[in-house]
């Protein structure tokens, strides 16, 4: 018995360890870009190119200064593009989706029960495959280049993960509250906005920053379909056809990193809430 007690407790500190070391791989793998985007950022184009790992001795500011100062782009422009997608979509995406997921989740239709399936379905297409035809269809009703065109993609986009995430939330929420308001007099939206989407805050916590980060982040989307400049944009605008700037390629990177990460900072708590109680329930 002392043996096979030993074996174990030998067993879980060689499994700790093991843990450890991987964690702190993953830890190293994730902060090197993180480091490699923050230094470049003081550095020349030039110094980039030589040492991109070194730190920047001496410092430049030359780099901020021409992406805040150049005449052809307008970096704040840009940012009210990105935010205005970015909270009308995660806005309108959260609303819709909540109360899809509470529907979804508190009826036992048949109907109902092909809608959710239709919602996973969307989880499984590829979102690059349906770009050609938004765009046909985009011109045919006046929505390329212009915001709410681009807000109404992302929300379709993102809408099949937010119901799949609020409906295994709702799910584990008791029905008790609710049907003692019921009970009070209280109808389905008075139960829902009073009861219900107060509930739901960590995981609308955690829906808005993976739907919104997405959207913030988006690339191809803004520059295909809507013609947008956005914060990401602007960085296709520091790279030509035979050169490119690096040193403002990464104060973009810089521009279009930091919101996400202070508000990643600011909402942890409740996005590591909603991933352990609302994605794993149901």
């Amino acid at each position: 018995m002392k043996a096979s007690k030993g074996s174990r407790d030998n067993s879980s500190f060689l499994f700790s360890v093991i843990l450890k070391i991987v964690l702190i791989l993953a830890a190293v793998i994730c902060a090197v870009p993180l480091y490699i985007s923050l230094i470049n950022v003081f550095k020349t184009t030039d110094q980039i190119g030589m040492s991109p790992f070194s730190l920047p001795l001496p410092p430049t500011m030359a780099n901020i200064n021409n992406v805040l100062t150049n005449p052809n782009i307008s970096v704040f422009q840009m940012y009210f593009n990105s935010f205005v997608i970015t909270f009308f979509g995660s806005s309108i995406c959260i609303l819709i989706s909540s109360m899809a997921g509470y529907y979804l989740a508190r009826t036992n239709k048949r109907f109902s029960k092909n809608l959710y399936t239709y919602f996973l379905f969307g989880l499984m297409v590829p979102y690059a495959i349906v770009y050609v035809p938004l765009v046909i269809i985009f011109k045919s009703v006046g929505l390329v280049g212009n915001l709410p065109g681009l807000i109404l993609v992302f929300i379709s986009g993102s809408i099949s993960f937010s119901v799949f995430m609020f409906y295994n939330f709702v799910k584990s929420t008791p029905m008790e509250l609710e049907e003692s308001a019921s009970i009070d007099g209280a109808g389905q939206f008075r139960i829902f906005f009073s009861i219900i989407f107060p509930l739901l805050k960590p995981c609308t916590t955690t829906v808005a920053i993976f739907i919104g980060v997405s959207m913030w982040n988006d690339f191809v989307t803004p520059l295909i379909i809507g013609q947008v400049k956005t914060i990401t944009v602007g960085i296709y605008t520091a790279i030509g056809p035979h050169a490119s700037n690096w040193g403002q390629v990464f104060a973009f990177v810089l521009f279009a990193s930091l919101p996400i990460i202070i508000a990643y900072i600011a909402a942890q708590k409740q996005f590591v809430a909603g991933l352990t109680a609302g994605a794993v329930k149901g």
